[in-house]
This record gives structure tokens, C-alpha cells and sequence, in this order.
């Protein structure tokens, strides 16, 4: 990936990073340390970049004093002075609105950014963020014990830098074994010089968003995970409660950043892309499914022929046997909408003698089904799936008939050698897909 360079207001080199999809662009502000070329290989932070670049246009970039930027700028003490390097870096990457992303220190630098540049924003995500340096942010000011010991701190950080920066990789990582520590510790060491780190540190010493949270009129998304010992969560609970329009987002996780923890890598990345645009369908996980579904055929006629009452007797009774059936063939009903259902296999010959028990199961009780299968990669997330695979299949089912099952060469494919056949029916465009090779199970 191409590291490229920008100059700052100040003329101090900022390096970063584009790439990943066309649209949103999601400009992402690190935490004290980052390292553009480290992350890449670090395969924990190499997935969560890779899948962050599947839905949207990624601008990372290293912070003043650290990573591929100018090492010798490390005057980073103030949140303020870091604000003009995101707009040097949103202008070099040519973003007109940028989703702004803010992990640690950075959610802080977000949030006076959102401030300064309102009409550049248009969304914003708070990541293990504090709104100021007090341990409570509840606490009266009179009371309030700082968020870190900084004398301590800052004695550690001069006096041993190298035993420093094991102690803080672990505090930021409690439940990590001792290879991600090292990692983690080593990552930090090759990123930031004790000047630069102190520096940076520095800039959260005595900080006070809370008075300035009500001005932020954006839409915002705040993960925080539950057991942080350097950012506890009472900091992300008082973001969601102090701004307007926020979502909140509590991982399971102590780690302080949680990009580290395969275990909450997936319910952050489904959490950002949702926010982001809406849907999730690119950072679920992959895997093989066989999607079936069916739909009841003249299902208004039906109802009122029937009547209201005993029509939704009738459903409830078919979704109990389809449910049973699904089941008996090793498959799981993922939804039941509308007047069908959508359910997934493992394996496509039982899919397909599931869908055929289905439709019989619905005429016994005087209903006319039709399905339709496709078998591929899906993405999985919550519980649902998501992809083309599944797009294919729900347009499979538009164009069967009542009482049939269609499904692609694809899954006729899959099946060879079984006891299954079927009825060539020729190329057909289905849509929002195109043309597609469909077969009748017989």
C-alpha cells in the first residue's frame, strides 16, 4: 500500500494512507502510537484495516513524532495543535465530507475537529474516547482524581522505556497472552520515542470536552469496551448520554484496543459498517451456505377468501411444520418474513429435499409454496446472511411457480451423482443479478 506525504499548517510532514472502496470516505485518527507500515504487518490490525476497506474509502495517517511522520515534530501537547494535521490530511486525500474516526486520544482530536469543521463531517465515531482527564467524569471537578497517575506515569516512561512499554502494553491488554503483549509492546517501542510518546500523553493532561459535547450536531457512534483500565467506560457512557443523535456500543472485551482481540473484531466491524452506511454485509465472515427460500403463492387472495383470523392460524401452523422440517434436514430458519421464510444449509442436497418436504408440508395445510435455491459464499453476522449468494437465491424463488422448486446450475452442479434430478429451464435474466442457468427439481 502506498505511503504518501502531506505537510502540515506548521510545514512538519504528515505520512498517510488511501484505499479501499469508492465511497464513504472514513478518515480515521489514531491513538497515542500507530505505525502505517507495522499495522500492515500486524495480522490482528491487518483484518480489521482490510475489512474497514471493504465498504468505504480508508484515510489513515500517523500523528506528529511517530510512525512514518516527521519524527523530529513531537510538540503534540495540545489537542488543538493536532487538529490542523486531519485537515492537512483530508485536503491531500481530496474528501470533500469525511466520516471522522477518533481511537483513544484521537477521539478527542475528532470531536474539536467536528467543532472547528462542522461542514466536513458527516459522521462521527467516538473509539475508546475520554471526554476529559478525570478518572469519573461524573465526579465534581473538586473531587475528581485525574484519569492517570501522570507523575508516575511520565517517571516510568523516562526511567526505563523499554520496561515502560511492556507494563503499558499489558494494562492495555489484561486478558492477553503474552505473545500479544510482546507484540503490542514492540509495536509501541518501534513507533514512538519517549519524547514523542510523552508528548502525546501530554495532551489529554487536563482536557475537558464536557463542556463543548452539547455543540456537536452529528451523528456519532461510541464503542467502548467494558473493562478498559486506561479509558474506563464511564467516559464512553457520558459521551452517549452528553451528544445528540450518538449510538452506543459496549464491547465485552478489557483490552483497550480491541483491534488486538479476534473475539470483538467482528461485533466492531458490523457496528462501524452499519453506522457507516447503513446495512452489514462486507465485514460479517465468510462462509459456505446453501440458501433456500419459499414464499406462500397468492398469499393476499388467500387471506381473503379465508378471513383474517383463520388465515394467521394457517401461517402460524405452516411456519411451526416448515420450522420442524428446515430442522429434519440439518438447516436453521434464519427469518420467516412476510408470508415465507429464508433458511440455510450446510449442504445442498439436503437443502433441496428440504425444500421439497416444505412444499409438501404447506399443501397438506392447503397452501401452494414456491422455492428457490442458489448455493455459494455468504456473509454471516448476528445470525443472518448477507451477499449475492443469497440475492440469488431470493430471485430464484420470484420465478418459480406454485408448488415447484427452482434452483441454479450452480447447486445442480453440487448434487451430481445424487438421487436428485431435474428440468432444464434455459438461461433466465433474474433481477438485479442477470442471467443465471436455472433447473426444476423434479
Amino acid at each position: 500500500m502506498e505511503t504518501r506525504y502531506t505537510k502540515s499548517a506548521d510545514g512538519v510532514s504528515i505520512a498517510y494512507q488511501v484505499y479501499g472502496a469508492d465511497e464513504p470516505t472514513v478518515l480515521c485518527i489514531p491513538g497515542s502510537i500507530s505505525n502505517l507500515m507495522l499495522a500492515d504487518a500486524t495480522p490482528a490490525l491487518a483484518r480489521f484495516w482490510e475489512r474497514l476497506g471493504r465498504f468505504a474509502r480508508v484515510v489513515r495517517f500517523d500523528k506528529r513524532g511517530t510512525g512514518l511522520s516527521d519524527r523530529s515534530a513531537a510538540d503534540a501537547a495540545r489537542i488543538d495543535q493536532q487538529v490542523p494535521d486531519v485537515e492537512a490530511v483530508r485536503a491531500a486525500a481530496g474528501a470533500e465530507r469525511v466520516v471522522l474516526s477518533g481511537l483513544s486520544q484521537g477521539a478527542a482530536v475528532a470531536v474539536r475537529y467536528a467543532l472547528q469543521y462542522p461542514e466536513r463531517v458527516a459522521k462521527l465515531i467516538l473509539f475508546e474516547g475520554v471526554c476529559c482527564d478525570a478518572h469519573d467524569p461524573w465526579a465534581p471537578a473538586s473531587a475528581a482524581e485525574p484519569i492517570i497517575d501522570w507523575d508516575g506515569f511520565f517517571g516510568d516512561l523516562e526511567t526505563d522505556f523499554g520496561a515502560f512499554s511492556r507494563r503499558l502494553a499489558q494494562s492495555m491488554n489484561p486478558s492477553a497472552p503474552d505473545t500479544v503483549v510482546d507484540m503490542y509492546a514492540d509495536f509501541l517501542r518501534a513507533t514512538a520515542s519517549p519524547q514523542s510518546l510523552r508528548s502525546l500523553w501530554q495532551s489529554i493532561v487536563g482536557l475537558d470536552l464536557r463542556p463543548v459535547l452539547k455543540q456537536l450536531d452529528v451523528p456519532t457512534l461510541i464503542i467502548h469496551a467494558r473493562g478498559d483500565r486506561h479509558h474506563p467506560v464511564s467516559h464512553g457512557r457520558y459521551l452517549a448520554e452528553h451528544i445528540a443523535n450518538a449510538r452506543y456500543v459496549e464491547l465485552d472485551t478489557d483490552a483497550h484496543v480491541p483491534m488486538f482481540v479476534d473475539a470483538s473484531l467482528g461485533e466492531t466491524l458490523t457496528a462501524i459498517e452499519d453506522f457507516v452506511t447503513g446495512t452489514v454485509r462486507h465485514t460479517a465472515d465468510r462462509r459456505f451456505a446453501a440458501i433456500l427460500f419459499v414464499d406462500i403463492v397468492d398469499s393476499t387472495t388467500e387471506q381473503r377468501a379465508r378471513g383474517d383470523r383463520v388465515w394467521r392460524d394457517v401461517v402460524a401452523s405452516f411456519e411451526e411444520a416448515a420450522r420442524r422440517t428446515v430442522q429434519q434436514f440439518a438447516g436453521r430458519v434464519l427469518k420467516f418474513q412476510g408470508d415465507g421464510l429464508m433458511a440455510a444449509f450446510g449442504n445442498a442436497g439436503e437443502a433441496l429435499r428440504a425444500a421439497r418436504a416444505t412444499v409438501e408440508v404447506a399443501r397438506s395445510l392447503g397452501i401452494a409454496l414456491r422455492a428457490g435455491l442458489h448455493a455459494g459464499e455468504a456473509y454471516e453476522t448476528q445470525g443472518d446472511l448477507f451477499g449475492t449468494c443469497v440475492n440469488i437465491a431470493a430471485r430464484v424463488c420470484d420465478r418459480a411457480e406454485g408448488g415447484q422448486v427452482w434452483t441454479t446450475a450452480v447447486v445442480e452442479g453440487l448434487v451430481e451423482g445424487s438421487e436428485l434430478r431435474f428440468e432444464d429451464r434455459g438461461e433466465v435474466e433474474l433481477k438485479g443479478v442477470g442471467p443465471r442457468r436455472l433447473a426444476r427439481l423434479r
